[in-house]
């Protein structure tokens, strides 16, 4: 059955495979300026969404976009959360 929303349908769409981690980026929409990123388990949507949170408050009045990519930001970053401004 497809989904459709106020009466429109939403394009075709597969689910996301729940045993990879989630690894994501949180931008600024205006200047499009990294504000945070990191690494979460797979199917940890609430550590992605604490951490939008965080940055969100630490950034008041920015429209921030979170973005979710296929391969963590680096080796060289161990830490699972990234910099915050």
């Amino acid at each position: 059955m497809p989904d459709t929303w106020n009466d429109r349908l939403l394009a075709d769409a597969s689910p996301v495979c729940d045993r990879e981690p989630i690894h994501y980026r949180v931008h600024d929409a205006d200047s499009g300026r990294l504000m945070g990123f990191g690494t979460a388990r797979s199917s940890d949507y609430v550590a992605v969404a604490d951490h939008y949170r965080q940055t969100q408050n630490a950034n008041s009045g920015r429209l921030l976009v979170l973005r979710r990519y296929d391969r963590p930001a680096g080796d060289e970053f161990s830490r699972t959360e990234g910099p915050e401004a």
